[in-house]
């Protein structure tokens, strides 16, 4: 069993990005992956039908994706309302996606606080976009952590130049998750394991901009114990999400 916990399908006539889920899967197939995290490349509230588009992949693949709807907090109330409806209305909504580069809002203000504060009383995790620029720093997401202690919080490793800094935050904030997307170096993985244990780490190719063959490489060549490369790769995600699903 393999669960990638970050990936990205929707059809995008605005922008331009046209990744249905077809192809996402025909990628997820090639690496031997059997589930994953999907999340639309627009912001709800918004024009884009980013959100329409995930519900319909969901009851396209059920057995394959896993949905995260994509939430711009700048909305206040009305955010907050449109993901508590989607996560009750759908049993494969199963958490928030939030990107602070694209909404522009930093992690820690409060209508973003809010939000996440919200997603842990549903019990549900937030993954946040993690890489190099304001406001998606590895110590502004810590910030929104400190402030949400009871949301369970999934980010990159800090994307290409912050990884050690995302390392220090997580070690620090005990309800920081990394996944292993957007690093390209597979020590920066291992140390997070020895850092933070087994527990706190899971596989993620951000597909399809990242390979699922090369992220999943990239594990595989850390050469873990069994078990330790079994939490990474589908345990504890599934854990985190609820998931009931077990090794093939």
């Amino acid at each position: 069993m393999i669960i990638d916990a970050h990936a990205h399908a929707d059809e995008n006539d605005i922008w331009g990005w046209y990744d249905p889920p077809e192809k996402v899967i025909s990628l997820m197939d090639e690496a031997g992956i059997d589930m994953a995290v999907i999340t639309p490349y627009s912001d709800e509230p918004g024009p884009s039908p980013g959100l329409e588009n995930l519900k319909r992949y969901l009851a396209q693949f059920p057995d394959r994706l896993i949905g995260f709807p994509r939430i711009d907090p700048k909305f206040g109330q009305k955010s907050i309302e449109i993901f508590e409806k989607t996560i009750k209305a759908n049993p494969l909504m199963k958490g928030l996606k939030l990107h602070p580069i694209s909404n522009l809002v930093k992690p820690f203000a409060p209508l973003c606080v809010e939000l996440i504060r919200r997603a842990g009383e549903l019990g549900v995790p937030v993954f946040i976009h993690c890489g190099d620029k304001i406001p998606a720093l590895p110590l502004q997401i810590t910030r929104a952590a400190g402030l949400c202690p009871d949301t369970t919080i999934i980010c990159h490793m800090g994307g290409y130049f912050h990884a050690e800094e995302a390392l220090r935050c997580a070690r620090r904030q005990s309800n920081l998750v990394l996944d292993t997307s957007s690093t390209p170096y597979p020590m920066i993985v291992r140390q997070a394991l020895e850092l933070l244990g087994p527990n706190r780490v899971v596989f993620a190719t951000d597909n399809p901009a990242g390979d699922p063959i090369s992220e999943l490489q990239k594990i595989r060549m850390l050469h873990l114990k069994p078990d330790v490369e079994e939490r990474v790769l589908w345990k504890n995600i599934a854990e985190l999400l609820h998931l009931e699903v077990g090794r093939n």
